[in-house]
């Protein structure tokens, strides 16, 4: 793969964009295509808010440098966000990247 490839599938693809921002590994990004092409169901909305809550554990344990690392350091107000705001952040970015 050369340099440029992960840019091209990024400008093609809004969910390519949303999993690297995320830091969704590459190999679950078909997941996520899936789910982006909704409608988010209840199932899919669990299957989703499910794979953010093991997201949000791992960055908890080491954190990255990627959005979901991000949104558990934010605070507003002085109040960190809930798992509940990072689960449907997060959900509203795959449901306006179809």
């Amino acid at each position: 793969m050369t340099s440029t490839e992960p840019r091209i599938v990024v400008r093609r693809y809004p969910i390519a964009a949303v999993c690297e921002a995320l830091g969704v590994p590459r190999q679950d990004w078909r997941l996520f295509c899936r789910w982006a092409a909704g409608p988010l169901t209840p199932k899919a909305l669990d299957a989703l808010y499910t794979y953010v809550d093991v997201m949000i554990a791992d960055r908890c344990r080491r954190s990255t440098d990627d959005l979901v690392s991000k949104l558990i350091e934010l605070e507003v107000d002085g109040e960190e966000l809930t798992v509940d705001h990072i689960r449907r952040f997060v959900a509203a970015l795959v449901a306006g990247a179809n």
